[in-house]
């Protein structure tokens, strides 16, 4: 066992509060212990002391990390024409090795961040997941089941349902892998693939991540033939009858919607960056929250939005949450903040995840807290994370209690042979 005793600690068991002299125990990947120094029960093991904050590491419910490889490509589209026109194209060229170097960079990038745990949607799982575990991040992986003349290569939908059965078969009792379903969306896939997607997730207890609601008309369509919303047409067909449901974007849902979401197994991904830049819309945050739908803070992929920041996301989410509602006070730092970790845990259905607790999977970061300031009460830290914080103050990153960050540098990926690897494979991508 080892123990931690920080600065502060945000523990992130309740409402984010700080904790002075901050003390976490570790065991076997899980924290024992985590509270005030002068609380801590007695200890004879190792004892680490740590310079600034430390608190959970950030969990991004949604994003395509090996999308590095087509970062910037298809700027200034909408979502439905940056797909059709840009992204399936060079998508349909993919080989396991690309997706393997995107994912190796990507989850560098993630780490040196502060996101400890990724919930990925893409081709090749099998290479996403052994990047993944090998630069020492926590995933969470739904290959995706997507149809079009540019995707034939990945196979029939039938096959690539039953590859993700078998993904799942295989990493059912992985420590840092949990493997899910993803068909692409309601618009991009016919009704049977969808109907039997949602099967396979019941039957098998395995939970379902799928685009919802991102742009304002990808609806019209099964609006004039079914007379629904998106969100209904997909409950219609069983989606909402997985074990639980992870929906991103939401931008465009109805009051209806979002109550009939409060009643089934959904979660949300926000992914505000993502939306801004294509122009999606500002999705109604506060209004899903307040329907206790839980919502988690996510990047989308690096094409999408061309970093995987999250202190950047958070500060634009409290921003558009206050721009919507036409009130400073809608949304507030602490909000975001547990919007990036407890509350994320929630979305993925993870309460081992996103805080530490007794129990909990060690995954933890430490932040450099001396450009955060003034500090006047202990909480104002909570204030300046979310509005001054970047991934450069990141200085350690635990996963399942192990170090994979030390001194803001990835101890599992060779940043410098990703980088030129990925822009190798990029412009090959590129190419007519």
């Amino acid at each position: 066992m080892i123990r931690y005793v920080a600065d502060h600690l945000i523990t992130m068991q309740s409402d984010p509060a700080v904790i002075e002299r901050g003390v976490v125990d570790v065991a076997d990947g899980r924290v024992v212990h985590a509270g005030s120094e002068t609380e801590a029960p007695p200890f004879e093991g190792e004892v680490r002391r740590l310079s600034g904050l430390l608190l959970p590491g950030f969990v991004n419910t949604h994003t395509h990390t090996p999308m590095v490889l087509l970062r910037g490509a298809g700027e200034g589209l909408p979502v439905d024409r940056w797909l059709v026109e840009v992204m399936w194209p060079r998508e349909g060229k993919l080989t396991p090795d690309d997706v393997r170097w995107g994912m190796t960079l990507g989850a560098g990038e993630l780490l040196t961040g502060g996101t400890t745990t990724s919930h990925e949607m893409y081709f090749f799982s099998e290479a996403v997941i052994e990047a993944a575990i090998d630069a020492g991040l926590r995933l969470v992986v739904t290959p995706p089941i997507l149809t079009g003349d540019d995707l034939t290569r990945f196979g029939t939908w039938e096959e690539q349902l039953q590859r993700m059965a078998d993904i799942a078969d295989e990493h059912r009792d992985h420590a840092t892998v949990t493997v899910g379903i993803g068909p692409h969306s309601g618009y991009a896939l016919p009704e049977e693939p969808l109907r039997a997607a949602a099967e396979l997730a019941t039957d098998r207890g395995l939970h379902i991540h799928i685009h919802l609601a991102e742009g304002r008309t990808e609806g019209d369509a099964i609006a004039e033939r079914h007379g629904v919303t998106m969100p209904r047409y997909l409950d219609s067909l069983g989606i909402f009858d997985a074990p639980r449901v992870v929906a991103a974007h939401c931008v465009w849902v109805t009051e209806d919607d979002i109550e009939l979401m409060a009643r089934r197994t959904v979660g949300v991904a926000h992914c505000p960056m993502s939306n801004g830049k294509h122009a999606s819309g500002i999705a109604p945050v506060t209004d899903l929250r307040a329907a206790s739908v839980p919502v988690g803070i996510a990047t989308d992929g690096p094409s999408s939005h061309d970093r995987l920041d999250m202190f950047e996301e958070m500060r634009l989410a409290l921003r558009l949450a206050r721009l919507r509602a036409g009130d400073a006070g809608a949304m507030t730092p602490a909000d975001v903040l547990t919007m990036a970790t407890r509350e994320a845990a929630d979305v993925l259905g993870r309460p081992d995840l996103g805080r530490i607790a007794p129990g909990s999977r060690a995954d933890m970061i430490l932040v450099d807290t001396t450009p955060l300031g003034p500090v006047v009460e202990t909480d104002d830290l909570v204030t300046h994370l979310v509005y001054s914080g970047t991934p450069d103050l990141v200085r350690t990153v635990w996963v399942e209690g192990r170090i994979v960050v030390d001194e803001g540098r990835p101890l599992r990926v060779d940043m410098d042979a990703a980088r030129t690897e990925v822009v190798q494979r990029a412009r090959r991508l590129a190419l007519p």
